[in-house]
């Protein structure tokens, strides 16, 4: 939600102190002691959604050392497709050294050592932000590669008072424990090892130190979320750490293409209108793994650029922005002070005598409007002179990029190119940007930086600063006016204390202030400085270039990679197929000590369509997705938590089954939107037969091309909410659901035995309408190395269906024994996973009641049931609800279904109730109801034992203020379900005055009356059950001496009720084993060229790995593979405990029986790992205590 202008007002003296402590802050900056080490350097793989590209952690994206364990950007993830070599940043600058000269620094991340070629002298990441022991680099969801407590946590964070170190919790972009990316990378590198020369040094307080003083904070950051899942996001935040001003500073971007997994007929080419980068295929066509597929293309955009908020320009346009008009409507003759660029700005500046001239202070920016001297003269602006002759002059603003303001107006490198012709690519239209025009000040004005009112004491206020125009991320001003108090106010760390019990409220949390992160190792609160994008005046791309690959040249040389490569204002890019590689640069600007510019490009892959335009076309829309995330302050909805899933493989079938704890997911944007933070909606269960999920790859966009995967199966919350989503993505509607109700469990049948299969169980939620958001869905995560070795998430598993051993015998659970209680409700089992089930276990369940008062009722009602191990002293489910049937997880392997009875159901038992003599008059037993009274239903047993009048006496109370007193009678009440415990009760005796039981044989409407009295909730006698007779059946009696009447009542589960169970695990029998040998088999039988089961190849040549698989084999067995000839091939030692190791999730270590896998695969290979060759074979198969077997088979080439 944003403020409006006028509720921001409010804010403005607090916004005037805290604007000028910032750039204090900023300004009396203290470099740090952070350095980077090459002992530090590590990689891991971006592998957050469908892209996968190693990141290295010294500011290299994608290959470096080109070894095969590195992915350059593939797509899809798990295929071998790739399409980027690399992505890496160079920053330079113009200094100027000890000896006055001007030169020129360019630290780089590859290349660079000194004379002796031992010593690194490219950027190196800083110790103390990452486990040194995890061989990563720190990623958000892999807690063991986040820096230790040994280690005192993050190193910027160790002067938290609060949390020193963070210890245990993520160093977000979004602030501390804040995961809003499905994956998030970090790390911090610096520049100091580059010693370009001795005449030079960044830091005044540290004479060792090299580069430009520069620290890089870099962000790698995926999402799930269907508009931006082929998009990766890389943010360079760059900070100088020195003491020196680099006056003069570009950064650039150099990319190499790949495309098709080589480089030879690449099409790289640049569309300056929209700041993206295509690498295309110049055929669209390569072989393995492509295909029959069509190659694809990458996408690079600028998403970000240092901004340059010292040139009075409004470089990005974004003065205009709808969100900015409340602001612009409280500024007095804004369009005077504020003008758009017009053609007759760029005409030559004809000034003489009188006339005004704006000169411009090189440290603060400051504008001072002076008065051409009368008799010509000298003046400096910027640091640079300008001879002004007595009779006038004629000045032009260079064309250059230069940070000169060459025509003396007070606006620095106007271009016309840029600032009047400045392409909109959301209008296609070509539209001026505003500038703040100094000429329109008095002679004598100083003007601060940004401002639009003159006056050296100038407060931060919307009426006094340019909207949007030189806006920083370091001034500590809400530039454009979006904090907001209820949603943001959040302190420094960037996370709302009150959602997570753990956490203090730290500095400015709650202060009804936007507290700034700048000039400090914090996030800040959302929508200022740091964490605000839109609060950088972008410079943009501001040129590019295209050469040969290899055309680096003299690494050393850093004049030359500052003009051949870095130099802003050219652009070529021709267009022409081959092997280039493209730099495109931003620049120039200044950077103050302390100050911070920073870098951001997506990353997108598209393809798959039917033409090259297609995919470029496909590729634009995932940038503009990007772009949108990214002035979103790249906060998005977020997909519900990730579940853990468990397979049960089995013989044709696979049993799936998962946690709930997606159900209790919180999504903070939506509520930030005003939506329903909870808004998990349900499951989706995909399979494939390859790690990328191609499979179910079968739902097109609007325009024909794969985009989202169909489920096999979908489980969703019976709310109402089903069918199709109303918000589109890219054409398609998202399916909710049909109101099926949650599950926890799937069984996929008719499979085939022996065939890999890969699941996935995400979660997603309803998205918001409102907000115009589609559902999301969370992560479907696989990694598959080169060498074949498989990570993957939580949701993921991979198992193959097979046959138990020879013999197996099923696990089972013997009956259910009810020790105590009276309950009649019900209570099932399933043998979900029978690897998990005990051997000889006994269990326990158990029940909490408890009893309710609703208005005039009394109830007893179950509280909760609790599950335990007896045999292990294991708590397995604690103080459980769900009695209703819903579904439980699975503990031990079983999972238990409980049908508790509803307290409409507790009634008479008539079943189970009797009169000792079938004579006796029929009778009518339900709770009381007189006039409002109600009775509770209590569920007891009760029994009425007849004798003599006198043998029980009922209360003397009143009903409705009707006296009762008391009465001997022929008849007592016990209580059957607490020890025979007599119960109290009234008498109405409408049938006679004798005290005895009975109902008038001629008049049913004159029968005796009996009242149950209990004890209630609070120890007082209640109302509970009524008593009366009937003439039924006819030719009936009434109860006399030595009569009993045995009622009893349905039950709920009740505190009394105890039920035990032991379960028997699964096993094998040699015995039956013996007659099983029989149905040992070889498959495929004849092996004809592949199988389906087999993987992708994962080599670069030669083929990929092969199986044939031995089914049904005994639980231990060796199996011996000959020629016809009789030589040895191949021994194979089967063990069912040790044969699922491709598994994930799939295998449950230390507790699977190894008696439910009889498969044993055989690569294929010989003893002395050769491929074999094709023909007969024979095998020999010998189980001790079972019997041999032996068999043929053939291998066709």
């Amino acid at each position: 939600m944003k403020n409006t202008f006028f509720s921001k007002l409010t804010f403005v003296l607090i916004l005037i102190f805290l604007g000028t402590d910032v750039m204090a802050q900023v300004a009396n900056h203290v470099p740090s002691d952070f350095r980077g080490n090459s002992l530090y350097r590590r990689k891991s793989n971006l592998d957050g959604n469908n892209v996968r590209t190693t990141v290295h952690n010294y500011g290299v994206k994608g290959a470096d050392a080109g070894t095969p364990d590195e992915f350059r950007f593939e797509w899809p993830k798990n295929t071998g497709r790739q399409y980027i070599y690399f992505i890496q940043l160079w920053m330079g600058g113009e200094v100027v050294d000890e000896n006055g000269e001007v030169i020129y620094i360019c630290p780089v991340p590859t290349g660079r050592t000194d004379v002796s070629g031992n010593v690194s002298w490219t950027n190196e990441p800083v110790e103390g932000f990452l486990n040194p022991d995890a061989g990563s680099v720190a990623r958000s969801d892999e807690k063991i590669t986040w820096p230790t407590n040994a280690q005192g946590g993050w190193a910027d964070k160790r002067e938290d008072s609060n949390d020193p170190g963070w210890i245990g919790s993520w160093n977000g972009f979004f602030g501390k424990n804040i995961f809003n990316a499905d994956l998030e990378m970090y790390y911090k590198a610096s520049d100091d090892p580059y010693h370009y020369s001795d005449d030079y040094t960044p830091d005044s307080t540290d004479i060792t130190r090299g580069g430009l003083g520069f620290l890089f904070d870099v962000r790698a950051m995926a999402w799930t979320q269907v508009l931006i899942n082929d998009v990766q996001f890389f943010i360079f935040d760059i900070l100088n750490d020195g003491t020196k001003r680099v006056g003069k500073t570009t950064f650039t971007f150099w990319m190499a293409d790949l495309i098709g997994n080589n480089s030879q007929d690449d099409l790289p080419f640049l569309d300056i209108q929209t700041d993206i980068t295509f690498y295309t295929d110049g055929d669209r066509r390569e072989v393995e793994p492509w295909g029959e597929d069509f190659v694809g293309l990458g996408a690079i955009k600028l998403l970000e650029t240092p901004g340059n908020q010292v040139d009075g320009i409004d470089n990005d346009g974004d003065a205009d922005l709808d969100q900015n008009l409340g602001i612009l409507a409280g500024i007095e003759n804004f369009e005077e002070r504020a003008p758009l660029f017009t053609e007759e700005d760029f005409d030559p500046r004809t000034i003489g005598p009188g006339d005004k001239i704006v000169l411009i202070d090189s440290l603060t920016f400051e504008r001072h409007i002076i008065e051409y001297p009368a008799g010509g003269g000298t003046v400096k602006s910027l640091g640079f002179y300008y001879d002004l002759p007595p009779g006038g002059t004629t000045l032009l603003e260079d064309t250059l990029i230069d940070l000169r303001d060459g025509d003396l107006d007070g606006v620095i490198d106007e271009t016309q190119s840029l600032h009047l012709e400045r392409y909109n690519q959301f209008t296609g239209t070509e539209v001026p940007v505003r500038y703040i025009d100094y000429l329109q000040f008095e002679i004598g004005d100083t003007v601060k930086r940004g401002f639009i009112v003159a006056g050296k004491n100038a407060e931060f206020s919307y009426e006094n600063v340019a909207p949007m125009i030189d806006e920083s991320r370091d001034d500590g001003f809400d530039n454009d006016g979006d904090w907001d108090a209820i949603q943001d106010d959040v302190g420094l760390d960037g996370r709302d204390s009150n959602e997570d019990l753990d956490l203090f409220a730290d500095t400015g949390e709650g202060d009804g202030l936007p507290t700034t992160g700048s000039g400090t190792d914090f996030p800040g609160e959302p929508n200022i400085d740091k964490t605000d994008v839109s609060e950088t005046d972008l410079l943009g791309l501001s040129g590019a270039v295209q050469f040969a690959a290899g055309s680096v040249g003299n690494w050393n040389d850093d004049r030359q990679l500052w003009r051949k490569f870095m130099s802003p204002g050219t652009f070529d890019v021709p267009r022409q197929a081959g092997e280039f590689d493209l730099w495109m640069t931003s620049g120039h600007f200044p950077i103050e000590p302390g100050e911070r510019q920073r870098m951001a490009i997506s990353v997108a892959m598209a393809g798959g369509g039917p033409s090259l335009g297609a995919d470029i076309e496909e590729a634009v829309a995932k940038e503009e997705q990007a772009r949108v995330a990214y002035e979103s302050d790249y906060q998005f909805a977020k997909a519900p938590l990730q579940v853990t899933v468990t397979a049960v493989p089995g013989d044709g079938k696979v049993t799936l089954y998962w946690d709930d704890i997606a159900e209790s997911s919180i999504d903070g944007f939506i509520k930030r939107q005003g939506g329903d933070a909870e808004d998990f909606e349900g499951y989706r269960i995909y399979r494939s037969t390859d790690a990328a999920f191609l499979d179910p790859k079968v739902i097109t966009d609007g325009k024909g091309t794969p985009l989202l995967l169909k489920p096999i199966a979908q489980f969703d919350k019976a709310d109402g909410l089903e069918g199709y989503h109303p918000v589109p993505i890219s054409g398609v509607q998202y399916y909710l659901g049909d109101d099926t109700g949650l599950k926890h469990s799937f069984i996929d049948s008719n499979l085939t035995n022996g065939q890999r299969y890969f699941y996935a169980v995400t979660s997603y939620d309803f998205g918001y309408l409102t907000g115009n958001i589609p559902p999301s869905e969370s992560a479907i995560r696989i990694d598959v190395d080169p060498e074949g070795n498989i990570t993957s998430g939580t949701n993921i598993a991979i198992v193959r269906p097979r046959a138990a051993v020879a013999g197996h015998i099923p696990a089972s659970i013997a009956s259910l024994e009810h020790v105590s209680g009276f309950t009649t409700a019900d209570i099932e089992f399933e043998v979900v996973d029978p690897r998990s089930v005990k051997e000889g276990h006994t269990y326990e369940i158990t029940f909490e009641d408890t009893v309710k008062n609703l208005g005039s009722v009394t109830l007893v009602t179950t509280k909760n049931f609790s599950l335990k191990n007896v045999t292990m002293d294991s708590m397995l489910i604690e103080k459980s609800t769900k009695l209703d049937g819903e579904e439980l997880p699975v503990a031990d392997g079983i999972r238990l279904s409980l049908f508790n009875l509803p307290v409409s159901d507790i009634k008479l038992d008539e079943e189970n109730s009797v009169w000792s003599d079938a004579n006796i008059f029929e009778y009518q037993f339900a709770p009381v109801v007189f006039l409002n009274l109600r009775g509770a239903s209590f569920p007891n047993d009760y029994k009425l034992i007849f004798g003599e009048v006198g043998i029980g006496t009922s209360k003397d109370t009143s009903i409705a203020g009707i006296p009762l007193p008391s009465e001997e009678v022929n008849f007592k009440i016990i209580n059957s379900s607490d020890n025979d415990t007599p119960v109290e009760f009234t008498f109405f005796e409408l049938n006679g005055d004798d005290g005895r039981f009975t109902i008038d044989t001629t008049n049913a409407n004159l029968t005796d009356l009996i009242y149950f009295l209990e004890k209630g909730p609070n120890g007082n006698l209640i109302y509970t059950w009524s008593l009366i007779l009937n003439t039924l059946p006819i030719g009936g009696r009434n109860p006399q001496a030595g009569d009993t009447l045995t009622l009893s009542v349905t039950k709920p589960f009740q505190s009394k009720d105890v039920f035990r169970f032991t379960t028997k695990g699964e096993a094998s029998s040699n015995s039956i084993a013996k007659s099983d040998l029989k149905d040992i088999r070889v498959v495929p039988n004849p092996y004809i060229v592949t199988e389906s089961w087999e993987q992708i190849n994962p080599y670069t040549s030669g083929r990929g790995p092969r199986e044939i698989h031995f089914i049904n084999l005994p639980k231990k067995c060796t199996i011996r593979i000959f020629t016809v000839n009789g030589e040895l091939v191949d021994k194979i030692n089967f063990d069912g405990e040790a044969a699922n190791s491709d598994e994930i999730n799939g295998f449950i270590n230390g507790s699977d029986s190894g008696v439910n896998n009889g498969t044993a695969i055989w690569d294929m290979l010989s003893r002395d790992n050769l491929e074999i060759a094709y023909g007969i074979y024979l095998y020999h198969i010998d189980a001790p205590g079972v019997g041999q077997k032996s068999g043929t088979f053939a291998i066709i080439k």
